[in-house]
């Protein structure tokens, strides 16, 4: 893969991978600079799964039928892996900081490791969200910790945005700014977005794309990529649908 290659930013190729007795088999997918993918499939189906394996989180176990291959602009997830994760910006379900720190500690420890980390603009983002610099991670509501992950993914320079189906702990009237936030970090970082969510309605606002998994007994593959226009016409997809995509 050529570098720089915009048609082939993010590039996911014939990935497996296993989980216990889950399977993510043969995902492929990918798409040029500037995109919001919305990631879909209903609960359990292993969209949390996808987005670890392409944040570098879990290892690659051989013995077990692991493979494939991933590349941001070109960098590869295991070959250039340092390169490959300072592209990433996520925000995750779960607070991927330890809680014994305080806010303002998460960008002066975490910040260190990400190159053009702007500690001015985390501190600005998080007098913007209302987040408190010196609570502690511990006491932050599920939302909150939502808000930090935020200031702190948009205050270094990021290729790919990751969010794991984040508007469920958002309040409503900050959900539509954060929705705001996805284009603008789309249309002036030059950046792409993957964000995953069990409600197709959530995302038909901002997303460019669809991937859907499915599961099949232990098995998930994909069952559609493509533009979320041609999506909804094949599907059918209507507000309130409660198939599968839903």
């Amino acid at each position: 893969m050529i570098r720089g290659s915009n048609m082939d930013f993010f590039k996911c190729e014939g990935l497996n991978k296993h989980k216990g007795d889950f399977i993510l088999k043969d995902i492929s997918f990918s798409f040029p600079k500037g995109r919001v993918v919305g990631l879909i499939g209903m609960n359990g189906v292993g969209k949390t799964t996808l987005i670890r394996s392409i944040l570098g989180s879990y290892g690659i176990d051989k013995a077990a039928g692991d493979s494939g291959e991933i590349w941001l602009d070109g960098r590869n997830y295991k070959t250039d892996q340092k390169e490959y994760r300072q592209g990433l910006g996520f925000i995750l379900q779960e607070n991927p900081f330890s809680n014994n720190m305080k806010v303002m500690e998460v960008g002066e420890v975490y910040g260190y490791y990400y190159k053009g980390f702007d500690m001015n603009r985390f501190v600005s983002f998080l007098e913007e969200y209302e987040i408190y610099p010196k609570e502690q991670l511990s006491q932050l509501s599920a939302g909150q910790s939502l808000r930090m992950q935020l200031a702190f993914a948009r205050s270094h320079p990021v290729k790919l945005f990751v969010l794991d189906e984040p508007a469920g702990n958002l309040d409503v009237n900050f959900r539509d700014y954060f929705y705001d936030c996805i284009r603008e970090m789309v249309e002036t970082e030059e950046s792409s977005v993957i964000i995953s969510s069990h409600l197709v309605t959530e995302l038909e606002h901002i997303a460019d794309d669809i991937l859907w998994l499915g599961r099949d007994e232990n098995v998930t593959t994909v069952r559609y990529f493509g533009d979320i226009d041609s999506f909804r016409d094949s599907y059918r997809i209507i507000e309130g649908s409660s198939d599968e995509t839903a």
